[in-house]
């Protein structure tokens, strides 16, 4: 019994980013191997068990390091003054979440993900928490964590289960991935191999946050080359431009991913059916929901738990709560005055990027990178977004942070 107490005692003692990184990868096997694999359900349909199992996670952290959040000391600056921001959200939401009358279990769900946002920030800042971040540990789990949730795709598909292969959900866990991937030094070749080994395996499944994703952090890699060894930096961007050839002309023309990018040259903004055009079609169907409920919904929204119907391409949605852009997520909630929540977030997001860049060491670049992948989250799936509990938003400057990657630089 004394290895495994001193394992969750080592592990529990490490900085709560990482723990955060770790428990999202988590949830993603464990979804794969009991919702998909085992019960053979459908692996579009594990959003919810996924982030259900991410908060029952959260919730034991929580419990296991209760001393350390009842005596949460913080510094007031921009990061964590933005924590109270969420705190505010959550009182709007929940007080006209009550006064609309929603459901309480979805009043609940809604809470959830951005009070955590909110605690998770002061907690990252805490002294209490103040840990170096062992980047290069982090990515030996996660692409261990990646690695099984691909392994058991293709076993649930080879068995006749309904689920192919899958890093868990690309839009969260590769980006995590590939942002600690790019950010160390010297670069881990075992993992770089994993990671193409992992997106040959799901080059049929792409999505185009992912993809966008992809080309944002390959850019900022090849940048920091280049400004640090200019002769390396245009090999860099040599070797890229290959790959990418490679990668396009590997992507069949029956698959999910080329008909995304396809579609990317067909887009009709006043169509209401197909991807991009069902996400309009939520935005026009949230803001024709709040002018039926009069002046004061208008301005300040249906609030958590607040449901609306929108037709999509093929389905009726009736008591549907998602909306994948932000604008429209923030006018759901918090009508008119949600607007002024959102600035307040692009405005950190754009803020946490900047004092990432600058302190130029791997912790710094890989906040500034979620930070950037924050915003495009926030164009094409805000929930996403909210599922990172704060990781963008950890102050790189508190405690004197500093990373390190378990290899010194030679």
């Amino acid at each position: 019994m004394a290895p495994i107490s001193k394992f969750f005692s080592d592990f529990y003692n490490r900085n709560l980013f990482e723990r955060l990184v770790i428990y999202l990868f988590l949830a993603g096997v464990i979804t794969k191997i009991g919702f998909e694999l085992i019960l053979g359900q459908w692996s579009f349909d594990q959003s919810r068990n996924k982030q259900w199992i991410f908060y029952a996670l959260l919730a034991l952290d929580y419990l296991v390091c209760y001393r350390r959040v009842i005596n949460i000391r913080v510094t007031v600056n921009p990061t964590s003054m933005f924590a109270f921001v969420f705190f505010i959200m959550v009182a709007h939401g929940t007080f006209i979440g009550i006064m609309q009358h929603n459901q309480p279990f979805v009043i609940v769900n809604d809470i959830i993900p951005v009070l955590m946002i909110g605690m998770n920030i002061l907690r990252m800042q805490s002294a209490s928490e103040w840990k170096p971040i062992d980047l290069r540990f982090l990515l030996i789990i996660c692409t261990l964590f990646a690695l099984s949730t691909t392994f058991f795709g293709l076993l649930a598909e080879m068995i006749g289960r309904p689920s192919g292969p899958s890093l868990g959900s690309g839009r969260i866990y590769l980006p995590l991935f590939l942002a600690c991937l790019f950010m160390l030094r010297p670069f881990p070749k075992w993992t770089a191999i994993a990671a193409i080994v992992m997106i040959g395996l799901n080059i049929d499944d792409i999505n185009r946050t992912t993809m966008a994703f992809m080309g944002v952090a390959v850019a900022c890699y090849i940048l920091v080359q280049i400004i640090r060894y200019p002769v390396k930096g245009l090999g860099v961007v040599t070797l890229t431009l290959v790959l990418l050839l490679t990668a396009v002309a590997m992507v069949p023309e029956d698959s999910k991913t080329y008909g995304r990018i396809a579609d990317l040259t067909q887009i009709d903004l006043s169509s209401r059916t197909g991807s991009i055009g069902e996400r309009t079609a939520e935005w026009d169907a949230i803001r024709e929901r709040l002018k039926g409920g009069g002046e004061t919904t208008e301005w300040f929204g249906l609030g958590f738990g607040g449901l609306y119907t929108v037709q999509f391409t093929h389905k009726l949605n009736e008591d549907y709560g998602h909306a994948h852009y932000a604008w429209a997520w923030f006018n759901l909630r918090y009508g008119q005055s949600g607007y002024v929540y959102l600035a307040i977030l692009f405005a950190m997001l754009i803020y946490n990027t900047a004092a990432g860049l600058r302190r130029r060491d791997e912790t710094g670049m890989f906040v500034a990178l979620l930070c950037m992948n924050g915003i495009i989250f926030c164009l094409t799936h805000v929930n996403s977004l909210f599922l990172l509990n704060g990781l963008h938003f950890y102050n790189v400057n508190a405690g004197g942070d500093k990373s390190h990657s378990g290899h010194d630089e030679t």
